[in-house]
């Protein structure tokens, strides 16, 4: 937690300003009263400086930010557009809507905690938050913390937190409805509504969300047949029962000033469960259901600022297989996932210095419940309660140039394991305690008005899920015995972001950072046999590395976004063929680039595009025996206004199709076999389509 918050406050074309707060080191306050903000016509905008100066700025963390309205036109969901950040790896289990899991600066994917609206998803969700499940459209603004996460924010792993935001009332363009509807290769489609409103003259606000998003994923894909080695049953399949169908409906109502605020978000996904590529299958099928409420106030208690919440989470699943095509055989299960949580933080001013404290207190209960309709026992039911205590202070140094903020959380959990005779892990155990502390020291220096140098350094821990406590019985086994995985994180770097135009360079955002970590009893999804995986802690490992991100706009007319990532990672553990190799799927060098032209023609925006998503070799396994070599992805397309408020975009994705790659061979058997075909993909026997063509209408009013 930082106490004090950054206000950026927008004087918006039909209403009074609109407060947004975020976590800071400071108060900072921004007073636009030019044009509204946001969308594609934001790319030759009037207004010259970067929205997210301030953040960039003035916060001590460092924080990869998204505004999904400005790709309005373009076929893209969360994980796509993550991929392609800075210090970020999306891995995907095959195509549109398929499982997609994310990784930060090289930690596992259970380590990024996914905050919707305020509720901590990922606690009570899967092992790692499914981002193909998360309807990118559905909200105003994504926050990527890469590091050093808030502690109101639970302080996260090492692998910071995703952070997902609605925006009440019109968008940040100031439109009241959006409309989007689209379609592509594979069976891709979508149609989806936003319409936001102010109310009692201008001090409520609220907006309506409702979307729906599918596709087959009929794609097609290189077969080496199961035998690498041999070019004779080399051949082309189409991937089968990879389809999916989603809804999802979100509402949500408080005053402009955020004193007030609450809402209901209702997400509903069918999806074929098609397993790898070697063993494909034809029924199996996932239904889902999450339902997630919650609401906060904030009051003023003499010198206090008092800031409440609370929030109820509700998922249920329905896993089957009664062809014995996944896991441990025939399945007919129904899974039920629940949790309760309230908050409440308080901050005050110390003195007139910029200094302030901040304090803070959350309890929380989750509940797991499985139960086998092909059986005759009982459900099975996990529970876990949860308490935290958070303080935290800023120390305005040096005339308010340098703040300093030392913080600490304290996490108590106790969970009851499901008494299960057929599950030995989980026979007879006895509840378990665990005591997590995490304390952080954060800082930033303004060195000037556009330059500013922050870092910290920091304990965290990730306490094990209840799925991986608990298991599902389909495809995970549970492991009540997990312990947590505590690291310690440290970051340094440096923002530029003149405030305004170099010439012919009218917005300009460079960053650099350095970061390293040391996570213990890491825990880790090992196979069990077949497609059945068990979580274990495993040895210790060390990662460090480097993130160097650009943003610039030239003369109204180029827009250019690179980035790169240096990762250096290795394993510590007694096991020999392990000790001292790279973490799995964690590739050393990592680009990703894109370019926006904006063009007035006749006064429509048409704006052409072209994105690169490069990553260098990794391996598969632990052993570093299996390598994945490296690949890069193209993209490109052009959205145009035609009027009205009516924009229409064109893409094609992986231009080049790259479907079939390379792979050395670390011991080829011969002097003409030093590489063999491999099918593109994330995770192994999980291939990715090919080239793929997308048509997207929107109107806005």
């Amino acid at each position: 937690m930082v106490a004090l918050a950054v206000r950026a406050t927008t004087a918006a074309a039909d209403g009074p300003p609109v407060a947004l707060a975020s976590s800071s080191a400071e108060t900072i306050v921004i007073v636009d009263t030019g044009p509204p903000r946001g969308g594609p016509g934001d790319l030759d905008g009037a207004a010259p400086d970067d929205r997210d100066r301030a953040r960039a700025l003035g916060e001590a963390p460092f924080v990869s930010i998204v505004h999904p309205g400005d790709r309005l036109g373009e076929q893209v969901d969360l994980a796509s557009v993550l991929a392609g950040g800075v210090g970020t790896q999306v891995r995907s289990l095959g195509g549109l809507g398929a499982f997609a899991s994310l990784s930060v600066r090289g930690a596992a994917a259970g380590h990024t905690a996914l905050i919707v609206d305020g509720v901590p998803v990922s606690r009570v969700s899967t092992v790692a938050a499914d981002l193909g499940r998360v309807p990118l459209d559905g909200f105003d603004r994504v926050d990527l913390y890469r590091g050093a996460v808030p502690i109101e924010l639970g302080g996260a792993g090492v692998g910071g937190a995703l952070v997902l935001s609605t925006r009440l009332g019109p968008t940040e363009a100031g439109e009241r409805l959006v409309l989007s509807l689209g379609g592509g290769s594979f069976g891709a489609r979508h149609l989806r509504a936003r319409y936001g409103e102010r109310h009692a003259e201008g001090r409520l606000a609220s907006v309506v969300t409702l979307g729906y998003v599918g596709a087959d994923g009929d794609f097609a894909y290189f077969s080496d047949g199961g035998t690498p080695l041999s070019a004779a049953d080399d051949r082309e399949l189409v991937r089968g029962n990879n389809g999916y169908d989603q809804l999802d409906l979100g509402a949500r109502l408080g005053t402009v000033d955020d004193r007030v605020v609450g809402g209901v978000r209702l997400v509903g996904k069918r999806q074929g469960v098609p397993g790898p590529a070697g063993t494909p299958t034809t029924a199996a099928e996932l239904s889902s259901a999450g339902l997630v409420g919650d609401g906060a106030w904030s009051t003023e208690v003499g010198a206090w600022t008092a800031r409440q919440g609370g929030y109820a989470a509700v998922e249920a699943q329905a896993f089957v297989d009664r062809d014995g095509e996944i896991g441990v055989g025939v399945q007919d299960r129904r899974y039920l996932l629940g949790a309760l949580g309230a908050s409440t933080t308080w901050t005050r001013p110390l003195g007139e210095g910029g200094h302030a404290l901040g304090l803070g207190a959350e309890v929380r209960g989750e509940l797991l419940r499985d139960r086998d309709r092909l059986g005759d026992g009982p459900a099975l039911t996990g529970e876990r309660g949860a308490g935290a205590a958070l303080a935290a202070v800023d120390l305005a140094l040096v005339d308010g140039r340098v703040v300093v903020t030392p913080a600490v959380r304290l996490e108590a959990v106790v969970t009851a394991p499901p008494d299960d005779p057929q599950v030995p892990v989980g026979d007879g155990l006895e509840p378990r305690w665990d005591v997590l502390p995490s304390p952080r020291l954060g800082a930033r220096w303004s060195l000037a008005e556009e330059v500013a140098v922050k870092g910290s350094v920091g304990r965290y821990a990730r306490l094990p899920t209840a799925p991986e406590l608990f298991g599902d019985r389909g495809t995970l086994v549970g492991n009540p015995a997990l312990r947590p995985e505590t690291g310690v994180a440290a970051e340094v770097g440096a923002v530029w972001a003149p405030a305004t135009a170099l010439g012919a360079l009218d917005r300009v955002r460079l960053e650099a950072d350095a970061f390293a970590s040391w996570p213990r009893s890491t825990i880790a999804l090992v196979s069990a046999g077949g497609n059945v995986a068990r979580p274990l802690n495993l040895g210790d490992a060390t990662l460090r590395g480097v993130e160097v991100s650009a943003a610039l706009r030239l003369a109204r007319r180029v827009s250019v976004a690179a980035n790169y990532t240096r990762l250096d990672t290795a394993q510590h553990t007694a096991e020999a063929a392990f000790d001292g190799q790279p973490l799995p799927r964690q590739p050393g060098h990592a680009l990703a680039a894109r370019v926006d032209v904006a063009v007035r023609v006749a006064g429509h925006l048409v704006a052409p595009w072209l994105d690169l998503d490069w990553q260098a070799s990794s391996s598969l396994d632990q052993a570093g025996l299996r390598q994945v070599p490296a690949r890069g992805v193209l993209g490109a397309g052009v959205r145009a206004e035609l009027g009205g408020g009516l924009l229409v975009g064109a893409e094609a994705r992986n231009l080049t199709d790259v479907r079939v790659v390379d792979l050395a061979l670390a011991n080829p058997p011969g002097p003409g076999l030093s590489s063999v075909p491999t099918p593109l993909a994330d995770v192994a026997g999980y291939p990715l389509p090919g080239r793929a063509f997308y048509l997207t209408v929107a109107w806005r009013r």
